[in-house]
């Protein structure tokens, strides 16, 4: 049920970010206002280059902050799912500090896209920025649900990153919504 509801909202953040992404492509002259554009072979090829080094880009970055916070990350694919993945097995984080590994492609990938459509505003780079900061965006839906999961621990507990999924390891138990803490 959990994986029918994050797919519903990850189109639903689908929409949402289709626009804040188009509306910024729009708004530095790139994107015709009237929705008139065409793709050739080559744009969709592009396209779906960019949206790999999307996937590629994202996980990377997950790494290099899994880095920064000591671990040593190892990548892969999961098959199954055609799912690129950073992971850092035995490793255990600070609550607060696996937060911003699971945000930091989010915020870092949004900002490099909207730098990307103003320095080559006026360029056709500027829809595959598009694109791509709408598959980053609505992509990190997994990621925005583990940081929600993550975020209900006290800030003392810690956490470990596992190929598929996380542990925590808290000596409090997660507080539930709605309900007052002692």
């Amino acid at each position: 049920m959990r994986v029918i509801a994050l797919n519903i909202l990850g189109i639903i953040l689908f929409v949402i970010f289709g626009m804040i992404f188009s509306g910024a492509a729009i708004s530095v002259g790139k994107l015709p206002s009237d929705g008139n554009f065409r793709l050739g072979l080559g744009e969709i090829s592009l396209a779906i280059a960019g949206i790999v080094a999307t996937f590629v880009l994202h996980e990377l970055t997950h790494g290099l902050v899994m880095q920064m916070f000591g671990a040593s990350p190892k990548y892969g694919i999961i098959w199954k799912g055609l799912m690129f993945y950073a992971t850092s097995p035995g490793y255990a984080y600070r609550r607060n500090n696996y937060v911003v590994i699971s945000l930091a492609p989010f915020v870092f990938i949004s900002a490099l896209v909207i730098l990307g459509m103003w320095i080559l505003q006026g360029t056709a780079w500027v829809a595959l920025l598009a694109i791509c900061g709408i598959v980053n965006a609505s992509g990190a839906i997994g990621d925005m649900w583990i940081t929600m999961i993550v975020l209900r621990y006290a800030a003392t507990a810690c956490v470990m990153d596992e190929r598929d999924g996380i542990r925590v390891f808290s000596l409090a138990p997660p507080a539930r919504a709605g309900v007052p803490k002692p």
